[in-house]
């Protein structure tokens, strides 16, 4: 396993990664981006395991990057909304698809996400 990267206090870009570097949590953030806000919207459109989905989203919040907010009492249900933290990472996530569309994919086939 390759050695820990520099520690967070010394390094902003080590600790952004150590919030949002793992994949399922960008793909959360670019979907609630796209309006998704409630957990099975993201489970269904993820394809994500319930127990992964429940542990990124408990760290988005634990984080300050997405709120927690119950919408319905009887079974209690929460939604998830970007804060003004979440939100701007909306730049981030557009510079990974533009990479991504111009190294990676045919353009054509990847669905843009709104830009701000």
């Amino acid at each position: 396993m390759p050695a820990e990267p520099t520690p967070a206090a010394d390094c902003p870009v080590a600790a952004t990664l150590r919030l949002v570097g793992e994949a399922w949590t960008m793909l959360i953030v670019r979907d609630a981006l796209r309006g998704s806000t409630r957990f099975e919207q993201f489970r269904r459109n993820l394809r994500i395991s319930p127990a992964i989905l429940a542990r990124r989203l408990q760290t988005l919040v634990a984080a300050g990057v997405m709120r927690r907010h119950p919408y319905q009492q009887h079974p209690p249900r929460d939604e998830y909304v970007l804060t003004e933290s979440g939100r701007a990472l909306q730049p981030l996530i557009a510079a990974l698809r533009q990479w991504g569309e111009h190294y990676l994919c045919d353009p054509d086939a990847v669905s843009p996400i709104p830009s701000q």
